[in-house]
């Protein structure tokens, strides 16, 4: 791994992280919260937090705002890539090009450590001068080389904007999150079945 092993949980620090792939954790960093379109990211304290939450080194603060600016830009050109993978487009030369100037300076470091068990060999990022859009850009670059367009999708609540990659064995993931959108739309069910049981009994 090249930062700190992803854990299980949907969210960390208060950033929804059910995306599947970390390219796609920043995507959802703009929720819709039913009036405006909000950006979790948008100043350099939550930046940071995000980046904490990721796994992924944080800049000094001096060079958080520009990290955070870039990150930005990244997720933009991302979102519509989001859409033109979704709908099979495939990949095109100028996004191969966007990628590789991101991955630039990014380095893989080999090292030995020890520790009770034994030997093992430990592989870290160096992220270099790319910065935190540097281990974006390898998720998405590791991502493309595999992935199954018919995965990617859309959250089913129509009021939800987030998306993710569905990683299930048969492809039949509808929400964002069961814990939200999930259990949104089974609570409305249930009333909704509840409510015809009692408009049959008049």
């Amino acid at each position: 791994m090249s930062f700190e092993a992803q854990r299980d949980e949907e969210f960390r620090n208060g950033f929804p992280f059910f995306g599947e792939r970390l390219w796609i954790d920043l995507l959802n960093t703009t929720p819709f919260d039913g009036e405006r379109r909000q950006d979790l990211v948008e100043t350099s304290d939550g930046f940071a937090k995000w980046l904490e939450a990721a796994g992924i080194p944080a800049p000094p603060s001096h060079g958080l705002p520009t990290a955070r600016d870039d990150a930005r830009k990244v997720r933009e050109k991302l979102r519509s890539t989001f859409e033109d993978l979704r709908a099979g487009s495939g990949v095109q030369a100028p996004l191969l090009q966007w990628v590789n100037a991101r991955l630039r300076n990014v380095r893989l470091r080999l090292a030995l450590e020890q520790d009770g068990e034994g030997v093992r060999l430990v592989e870290r990022l160096d992220l270099g001068a790319s910065g935190p859009s540097g281990a974006i850009a390898r998720d998405f670059a590791c991502f493309i080389c595999d992935y199954e367009p018919a995965r990617l999708k859309r959250c089913a609540n129509p009021a939800c904007t987030m998306v993710f990659y569905d990683t299930g064995k048969n492809n039949t993931r509808r929400w964002c999150t069961m814990s939200i959108c999930g259990n949104r739309d089974k609570v409305a069910r249930y009333r909704a079945r509840k409510s015809h049981r009692t408009h049959a009994k008049r």
